[in-house]
Parts: C-alpha cells; sequence; structure tokens
C-alpha cells in the first residue's frame, strides 16, 4: 500500500509542477533519443524522449544492469567517454538543488530511480516536468553542445548533495530523433 501511495503523490506532484509554470510541449512535436552504453562500450539500452503538456515523456529500454535500483539523470554534455564523467553534472539550467525531495530542488535533471530486473533489464516511462526538448527553451535536451542520460550504479537519495548514488554505469548522448 505505501508503494502505491508513494507513487501516486509523485505522479500528481509531476503534474502540479508541470502545469504550474513549464512551457507547453513543443507544438513540432520534436522528439529526441539515446542510445546507452556501459563503460566496456556494449549496449545498454535505449532512451526516447517525446514532448508532453507537462514536461518530456522519457521511456527507456534498459539491458545489461545490476538487479536493483539505480539513479537516473540527465547532465550537462552530451559526452560518454571513459568513466563517464565527461557527461558533466546534472542539468541544472535553473540554479536549483539537488534532489526530487530537497526543498530547494530539484535540478531540472533530477529523475526518478529506475530497478533493474533479475535480469538486469528495466523498461520504464517517466514525465520530466523541467525537461523541454525544443531547441529554443532554457531547459532544452538539445542543446547546442547535446545532453546526456546517465544510469548510477546505486539508487539516488533525493534529497543530499551527492545522492549517494556511486559511480556512473551507462551513458547515452541525447539527440534529436
Amino acid at each position: 500500500m505505501f508503494a502505491a501511495t508513494s507513487r501516486t503523490l509523485f505522479l500528481v506532484s509531476v503534474m502540479t509542477a508541470g502545469l504550474a509554470g513549464q512551457a507547453c510541449a513543443d507544438e513540432s512535436n520534436q522528439s529526441a533519443k539515446a542510445d546507452l552504453v556501459l563503460k566496456d562500450g556494449a549496449s545498454a539500452g535505449s532512451a526516447e524522449f517525446l514532448p508532453s503538456p507537462v514536461g518530456v515523456l522519457i521511456r527507456l529500454t534498459l539491458i545489461g544492469l545490476t538487479p536493483g535500483p539505480h539513479a537516473l539523470h540527465v547532465h550537462d554534455n552530451g559526452v560518454c567517454d571513459g568513466d563517464f564523467e565527461s557527461a558533466g553534472g546534472i542539468f541544472n539550467p535553473f540554479g536549483s538543488v539537488h534532489g526530487l525531495l530537497n526543498p530547494d530542488g530539484p535540478m531540472a535533471g533530477d529523475l526518478p530511480n529506475i530497478v533493474a530486473d533479475a535480469s538486469g533489464a528495466a523498461v520504464v516511462e517517466l514525465i520530466a516536468p523541467q525537461l523541454q526538448i525544443s531547441k529554443d527553451a532554457t531547459e532544452s535536451l538539445l542543446s547546442e553542445d547535446a545532453r546526456s542520460i546517465v544510469v548510477f550504479e546505486k539508487p539516488d537519495d533525493h534529497l543530499s548533495e551527492d545522492g549517494g548514488a556511486g559511480a556512473r554505469i551507462a551513458c547515452g548522448v541525447i539527440v534529436k530523433k
């Protein structure tokens, strides 16, 4: 019962945040995508980014993860080299503080944790209310430098400065579809 209640509260807060001041979805129906890779270069799956009236709908199909929860963020740089530190910090165009539960947050790139099943796969859909696809928006996923989506080894605590999520384990550059 608690999990269902938490999930419902998140969806309500996402919708409220999206309607309370976020720009409407890009009228041109642009979309974006990312092919994620693990540190060894193996495929980690894909992400699709679709405009919605309350932000961006992100559809993820991931493979090759360790079973269990993982943090997920959109990062500043569209570079996924080496240990993925090249992706930079969490995308933060509004100067907020990290964490979906932080009263001074969240950053635009903060996303809910995802959970990989026993085989290391995860199929997830979520709304990112502070993101847009339009290149003209401050919170755009399609900047000149691009952005990336990063999966971490552990879940995010959604409150502390670093989130306690550990190492970056998968990364994908977000590009126009």
